[in-house]
């Protein structure tokens, strides 16, 4: 046997390819919190049915939220804010997650309508935000999004809920549109910009405009470069306080 056959081997035991890559990706593991048992039960369902993806357990009040998640250290928690109709445990909840469990991905997905409970929410800091009633492959793709570090806020919520919110009850005066670089964005930039903005992939935002991720990748870049920001995640929150999107 040939040394390359023997490093190949080796390769292929530990989950590697030829070239050294893994092949083998571990899911990611989230953990459901909620005080309906039918939708603990309906996500974890979801959940085990997605290869990329894991249950890794369930709760239904804040207390035994906080225990569950230092226990099994999830990558992701799918949190409703309501308990008892009642948001403020929910919310506390979120901060204590997110000061407790450094790194980890919150989406919030809720029946929750007041407004002002989605601002708090929203201005946490929360990785993505749905409304209960999202069909199961809008949670999956949610999951997946905020899972790579990106923002997902469902349509509703994204132009109309939460960024629209943050908009109207800042302190100082709502800033109007940036109508320089409104037009400064070319019709295919605003399709990108809006498609960013439900939490499409480059990948998925390809394939709905027939482009290619590589061209994706470079209309999000320019976007970051005339809306002046850094982060692929700062896109949209720009432009919704500039009244672009």
């Amino acid at each position: 046997m040939t040394l390359e056959a023997v490093r190949e081997a080796i390769d292929l035991r530990a989950g590697r390819g030829a070239d050294g890559v893994d092949m083998i990706r571990r899911a990611a593991r989230v953990l459901v919190v909620d005080s309906e048992p039918i939708v603990r039960h309906g996500l974890r369902a979801l959940l085990t049915a997605e290869p990329d993806l894991a249950p890794a357990g369930e709760a239904a009040s804040p207390r035994d939220a906080l225990m569950a998640a230092e226990r099994t250290r999830p990558d992701a928690i799918v949190v409703d804010i309501e308990f008892a109709r009642d948001e403020r445990p929910g919310l506390d909840l979120v901060r204590a997650l997110m000061e407790r469990c450094r790194g980890v991905k919150i989406l919030v997905l809720t029946g929750c309508r007041d407004r002002d409970a989605m601002m708090r929410t929203v201005r946490l800091g929360v990785h993505g935000y749905l409304r209960k009633g999202a069909d199961t492959a809008e949670i999956v793709r949610a999951l997946r999004t905020v899972l790579r570090g990106e923002g997902v806020f469902d349509p509703g919520t994204a132009s109309a809920g939460p960024l629209q919110v943050l908009r109207d009850t800042d302190p100082a005066p709502s800033p109007a549109p940036d109508l320089c670089k409104t037009s400064l964005l070319t019709d295919r930039e605003n399709q990108v910009l809006r498609l960013l903005a439900v939490g499409l992939s480059n990948r998925e935002i390809g394939t709905r405009l027939r482009i290619s991720e590589a061209t994706v990748k470079f209309h999000v870049r320019n976007l970051r470069d005339k809306l002046e920001v850094r982060r692929r995640t700062e896109i949209v929150y720009t432009a919704a306080r500039q009244g672009i999107v």
